[in-house]
């Protein structure tokens, strides 16, 4: 029989994974922050009635 590989092994490092999230996170942040200012520049700019 083939040894049992363990079921809970951690298959990433840690580090790796809190770079990749803070990476993602500061992203999302900055798309945010851009997205908010130029939608209120579409509304200042357009006449909704």
């Amino acid at each position: 029989m083939a040894p049992q590989k363990p079921l809970f092994k951690a298959p990433y490092d840690i580090k790796d994974v809190i770079a990749l999230f803070t990476i993602v996170a500061v992203l999302l942040i900055i798309s945010a922050i851009l997205g908010n200012n130029l939608f209120g520049l579409f509304q200042e700019n357009i006449n909704f009635g």
